[in-house]
C-alpha cells in the first residue's frame, strides 16, 4: 500500500548540453539576450534581471544569466549548455515554471537555428512528511543489512538504473531531510536522449518520470 507524501519543500535542477560546444553563440550577444527577453519577458524576466557573467575569464566560465519569478529562478546559457536551477519549486506552479524552462530553450534555439541538442537532465529534489510512518521506518524497506560499527542514527539509499527507451539513465535517492529531521528526503535524476525526446515534449516526460518514480517506491502525492 502507498505512503501519501506531503511535500513542503521541492527544488529543480535542469541542463540541456548541448551536441557540441556552440562558439558562435556569444557572437552577436546583444541578438541572444533580444531572443531571451523577447521568450522571458512573459515570465517576469526584467532588464534589470539579465546579467553577463565573465567569471575568471575562461571560455567555461562566461554566460548570461537570467533570474526569474523573484530569483527563485536561476538560468545560465553556456558555450555548451543551458543550466536551471528552482530553490522553490511549488507543485501548483509546475505549467508556469515549466513553460519558462522551454521558452528559455527556444529563445537559444532561435538566435542558433543549428543549435542541437545532445541530453536533457532533470533532478527534483523533494522534502515531505510521511502519513503514519517514521522515515527510518519507511527507508528501512530499502536498507536491510547495516554494517555493525556503532549505533544507528538513520540511513539512505541511492538505486542507479541503466538506458531504458528515451532515458539514457536515472537514479532515485532516499534519505532524511537536512531541513527537517522528520521529513524524508527523495531526488530523482534522469537523463534523457535528446535525439528522441522532442523539446514540446519534456515538460510531460518530465513529469511523468517523477509520478512513476514516486509510484515504484511506495510512495503517493496527496491530490
Amino acid at each position: 500500500m502507498a505512503v501519501k507524501f506531503d511535500v513542503a519543500k521541492a527544488d529543480l535542477t535542469f541542463e540541456a548540453g548541448f551536441g557540441q560546444p556552440e562558439f558562435a553563440l556569444f557572437r552577436d550577444t546583444p541578438g541572444l539576450l533580444r531572443h531571451l527577453f523577447k521568450r522571458l519577458e512573459p515570465h517576469g524576466l526584467r532588464l534589470a534581471d539579465m546579467k553577463i557573467e565573465r567569471g575568471g575569464g575562461s571560455s567555461a566560465d562566461f554566460h548570461i544569466l537570467c533570474y526569474l519569478f523573484n530569483f527563485v529562478m536561476t538560468v545560465r546559457v553556456r558555450l555548451d549548455r543551458i543550466e536551471v536551477y528552482c530553490t522553490d519549486f511549488p507543485r501548483d506552479h509546475v505549467q508556469k515554471f515549466s513553460a519558462s524552462i522551454l521558452d528559455a530553450l527556444a529563445a537559444v534555439q532561435a538566435h542558433l537555428p543549428d543549435l542541437s541538442f545532445r541530453a536533457h537532465a532533470l533532478a527534483v529534489g523533494l522534502h515531505g512528511l510521511l502519513e503514519g510512518e517514521t522515515v527510518r521506518k519507511y527507508i528501512s524497506r530499502f536498507v536491510s543489512n547495516a554494517p555493525n560499527i556503532g549505533s544507528p542514527t538513520g540511513n539512505g539509499v541511492v538505486f542507479y538504473f541503466g538506458p531504458e527507451g528515451d532515458r539514457l539513465w536515472s537514479a532515485i535517492t532516499l534519505d532524511m531531510s537536512k531541513i527537517d529531521p522528520n521529513f524524508l528526503y527523495v531526488r530523482t535524476h534522469a537523463i534523457w536522449d535528446a535525439k528522441k525526446v522532442e523539446i514540446k515534449n519534456l515538460a510531460a516526460i518530465a513529469e511523468g518520470f517523477v509520478g512513476s518514480a514516486l509510484s515504484q517506491i511506495g510512495l503517493e502525492l496527496p491530490k
